[in-house]
């Protein structure tokens, strides 16, 4: 008779199986297969999202609504500063860290900050406390962003931090500072933030059309239009971003895109049509409410979310540090082109590691 001991334990559980990863997996083969049948001589990869590790934390606004921030843990030894990234409309946190050891998540972290990538109620992570209706720009900015930036600081030990919002990251900051009075805020740098809008006569009785008409609840499935439409993405210049790779372009729209929420697009559709940057209310311009900050604006030269002009106004006001980005560059690509790690990603490190000293200081116009 056999020993027991060789014989199989029939009771031990096998591998667990994972729905969500078998059809993210069959998804994302069919895509591949899809760009093959369209482009069969192009043997470019078709990229898998490969992100670094990352550490979830959850926040909750005081409204109820929860989501997550996404840590990039700082090199051992480093200073750690805090650094909060907040991704652009229909983004996602994988816009600063689509692939392990590459984007400005990487950047910061090899420079010894301690990054934090947001998220908030506007995206898939968020969980909506009972009851909850629909929400605007201005919830995001003066209910989430604080909550966000009180959950870092308690992580990071640092009373302050510091800012990099992407198009409506960007935009966040500027609702956050006008309407919260937010202290927590050392030093920020802002992509393409717009806040001056210029549209044809057609463009803005659409804009006013659809801020007016569009129900506030709605959700558009944004993130499943944009991996739909990925296998017929050659290159970067198909979504915008002629400086980002095919591949990275499609690798983001399959695992980087977000949906984007009606009450969120009635509210940029209403600063298209007055043509500037306002509260919900659409009575507040949020240039002239802005108090001193700490600013650095980096723009592209190619970017019809920001066009030549459109952020003007912002960098007269707080008389920001200016990067103008050589032509070719699009709305993605400061994050995820071919040339952002020199052109955006050094500027942008250097900035904030100039200003890193303020995140230990409290409230205030501190500056060097």
């Amino acid at each position: 008779m056999a020993d027991g001991s060789t014989l199989p334990d029939v009771r031990r559980p096998g591998p667990i199986f994972d729905g969500a990863d078998l059809l993210r997996n069959l998804g994302d083969s069919a895509l591949a297969l899809t760009w093959r049948a369209f482009s069969p001589g192009d043997r470019a990869p078709f990229l898998r999202a490969d992100q670094p590790p990352l550490t979830r934390l959850r926040y909750q606004a005081d409204d109820g609504w929860g989501a997550d921030l996404f840590h990039v843990a700082p090199l051992p030894g480093a200073s750690g500063e805090p650094v909060v990234l907040a991704h652009g409309l229909g983004g996602s946190h994988r816009d600063f860290a689509l692939e392990a050891g590459r984007g400005l998540a990487a950047a910061l972290r090899a420079a010894g900050f301690s990054v934090y990538l947001l998220e908030h109620r506007g995206d898939p992570c968020a969980v909506a406390p009972p009851g909850a209706g629909p929400f605007t720009v201005d919830d995001i900015a003066t209910r989430d962003v604080p909550a966000a930036l009180d959950r870092v600081v308690q992580h990071s030990g640092y009373p302050r931090v510091l800012w990099v919002g992407h198009g409506l990251g960007a935009q966040l900051w500027c609702l956050s500072r006008a309407l919260g009075a937010e202290d927590r805020f050392a030093a920020s740098s802002l992509i393409a933030p717009a806040v001056r809008f210029r549209a044809g006569a057609s463009a803005l009785r659409s804009a006013g059309l659809l801020a007016a008409l569009l129900p506030r609840g709605w959700v558009l499935p944004t993130r499943r239009v944009q991996a739909l439409l990925t296998p017929f993405v050659a290159g970067g210049a198909d979504v915008a971003s002629p400086d980002t790779e095919g591949a990275r372009a499609r690798g983001r729209l399959r695992h980087g895109a977000g949906d984007v929420h009606g009450g969120v697009v009635r509210q940029v559709a209403r600063w298209v049509a007055q043509g500037s940057l306002t509260d919900s209310t659409g009575r507040l311009d949020v240039v002239a409410a802005l108090r001193p900050a700490i600013v650095q604006v980096v723009l592209p030269t190619e970017d019809p979310a920001c066009p030549i002009g459109a952020a003007e106004p912002l960098i007269v006001r707080l008389g920001a540090d200016v990067i103008d980005l050589p032509p070719g560059f699009g709305h993605l690509d400061p994050l995820l082109g071919d040339h952002a790690a020199v052109e955006v990603h050094a500027p942008i490190v250097a900035f904030l590691s100039s200003h890193r000293r303020l995140v230990d200081s409290l409230g205030g116009n501190e500056y060097p």
